[in-house]
């Protein structure tokens, strides 16, 4: 007998592949020959309802349609008692809630309403036993994309931030109910503006406090002073934003980031309580490029627990570019900006003079300066009338004697010693000063050697001029207007700066009386 080699039962592709479409097409003409059946019947079963058998199925229909009709009255008596009720709050003068849009809803729409509103008023007062998230993500940051340069322009950095002021400056305002103004303390009043003052106070509402920032780069005699003429216009406070250039001379030591910083957001917070808003408060921080503004906000974030770079932060001008807002917490929202250069007071000064001016403030990225001559020319002016930062400039520099009858001369040799020592040499080893140049105006913003302006109306700065012995740590501010005192006393009231403050003051205090004995 012959046995049959067994056959495989595997098939071809185009044979599978044709039984699957013969299928699909069998079912899909099967899904649509049941839609035109009439004996086609739903999945859902339909209450029958009650059979006409039950002998007491009259009496169950007339209870039902009873009760319905006794809802539907007493609905409309609810209706017509609210109706009253609001009338007679109207004419008593009392307050009313609008209630008629949650009373269809019944009684547990109400209540949810009512659940709700009580946890938002929880959240907002601050239960107490209560764990709150200090942690600032993502979501509490927003960036406001606004265009305030116009990219194809072809003027200056100067005229460029000149143009944006109003647009930032009027945004920032607005927007907030605290307007915090950051001062560098080397030059409080070259990073001032008493326009930006005057506007602040034309808006109805508005507070205005100064943050003299980078206190640890001025002697404690220095900052004494400022912080009483600054005081006799508006609030002022003591800052340190940033742990500062570790190459550096650093000051007042007992003025630390977390103290100064925590008095801050201790005294925003205290506001906050005092004003009685029931939203957040927003504090909206204004200034001249690279004076710490980003670095305020990320002292304030790091105090609560958060984040320690919220604001993107650089030690050369232009890092921030754009509004952001940052959440603290439910009751304080900050609001970071541009730096911006605001209108110049005194309109005989030449543009070169006013960019000069801008560059040794810190105010121009390096690539925007075409010539630091005139800026370091006026750095070096701004030291000679000090023995103490002429000492610092000459031992960081290394400086040989140079032999100069003025300013202008001084400033030439200096350049060159510069370039020569650091390799800044062009063709020919000719010296390059404008390379020299730049190195010494980033050495200035580092704080790598000291420099400091004194107010006008101090003793000292009188005495310094006219070569007469003199005496630190006094300070002889400007006098008060009636205006200016009311502002300082009432607007300290609602911040609680006498008591905050207090030990910030006798620090400083006591560092200028140190430093008066040792010297």
């Amino acid at each position: 007998m012959r046995v049959r080699k067994r056959t495989s039962k595997r098939t071809s592709t185009r044979m599978r592949e044709g039984i699957k479409k013969k299928a699909t097409a069998q079912r899909r003409k099967e899904r649509k020959h049941a839609k035109t059946d009439p004996t086609w019947k739903s999945r859902h079963k339909k209450d029958p309802g009650i059979p006409s058998s039950f002998p007491y199925k009259a009496k169950i229909l007339e209870e039902i349609e009873a009760k319905k009709q006794k809802d539907l009255e007493m609905k409309e008596l609810a209706k017509q008692q609210r109706l009253q009720a609001r009338q007679e709050a109207l004419k008593a003068g009392d307050d009313i809630m609008e209630e008629d849009e949650f009373a269809d809803d019944g009684q547990d729409g109400l209540a949810a309403l009512v659940a709700s509103a009580q946890q938002a008023a929880a959240e907002y007062e601050g239960v107490p036993n209560q764990a709150v998230d200090t942690q600032i993500d993502e979501n509490d940051i927003v960036d406001y994309d606004i265009n305030f340069y116009d990219e194809e322009s072809t003027d200056s950095e100067l005229e460029k931030s000149r143009k944006a002021y109003d647009k930032i400056f009027k945004t920032v305002v607005d927007a907030s109910d605290v307007v915090l103004y950051v001062l560098d303390a080397r030059d409080p009043e070259g990073t001032r503006s008493r326009k930006v003052e005057e506007a602040v106070l034309q808006s109805q509402g508005k507070r205005l406090i100064l943050i003299l920032n980078k206190v640890d780069l001025v002697p404690p005699y220095v900052l004494e002073q400022w912080l009483n003429v600054l005081k006799s216009s508006f609030p002022t406070i003591p800052l340190r934003a940033s742990p500062g250039a570790t190459t550096g001379t650093s000051f007042n030591k007992k003025l630390t980031q977390s103290v100064t910083a925590s008095a801050l957001l201790e005294a925003l917070k205290t506001y906050s309580n005092n004003s009685n808003l029931k939203r957040s408060i927003v504090v909206g921080v204004i200034g001249y490029p690279n004076v710490g503004k980003s670095s305020v906000i990320n002292a304030i974030v790091s105090r609560r627990g958060g984040q320690s770079k919220v604001c993107p932060v650089g030690n050369q001008a232009g890092v921030t570019t754009s509004l952001r807002e940052v959440k603290i917490d439910n009751k304080l929202k900050i609001l970071d900006s541009p730096g911006i250069c605001f209108p110049t007071e005194n309109k005989k000064k030449t543009k070169t003079e006013q960019e000069a001016e801008l560059a040794l403030l810190n105010a121009l990225p390096p690539k925007y300066i075409v010539d630091p001559y005139p800026s370091v020319l006026m750095l070096i002016k701004r030291l000679s009338k000090s023995d103490e930062m002429t000492d610092s400039f000459k031992k960081f520099y290394e400086l040989p004697p140079i032999p100069s009858n003025d300013a202008d001369t001084f400033t030439k040799h200096f350049l060159i010693h510069v370039a020569r020592k650091r390799g800044r040499l062009g063709k020919g080893g000719v010296p390059n000063l404008a390379s020299a140049g730049i190195s010494v105006l980033n050495d200035w913003r580092d704080g790598k050697f000291l420099g400091w302006v004194l107010p006008n109306a101090s003793k000292y700065a009188t005495n310094e001029i006219s070569g007469t012995p003199i005496e630190k740590g006094n300070a002889a501010a400007s006098p008060k207007t009636v205006e200016e005192t009311t502002i300082v006393s009432s607007w300290s009231k609602e911040f609680d700066l006498d008591s905050l403050f207090g030990t910030l003051d006798s620090a400083i205090h006591s560092a200028a009386e140190n430093d008066v004995q040792m010297n």
